[in-house]
């Protein structure tokens, strides 16, 4: 019987965990200071201005680059 009860709230342990490290470090969003994908709009217009394929699919690549680096520095904040 116990080893019921455990195998049914095995997932429950962690998803509660999950939720609760969430939750505690929640922060306000300030909607200023998110820019992170208004840069990534401007970036792959300028991206799509490119020559050739390579340099459109590489300025592609940066502009991902640089919004991944955005949004880390937005959460972790450095």
């Amino acid at each position: 019987m116990p080893s019921i009860v455990f195998r049914r709230l095995s997932w429950v342990i962690p998803v509660l965990c999950a939720l609760l490290l969430v939750l505690s470090d929640s922060k306000p969003a300030a909607a200023q200071e998110a820019q992170c994908f208004q840069n990534l709009r401007h970036c792959y217009f300028r991206a799509a201005l490119k020559e050739s394929f390579w340099e459109m699919w590489a300025a592609g690549l940066d502009c991902e680059l640089e919004v991944v680096d955005c949004v880390r520095r937005k959460i972790f904040g450095r």
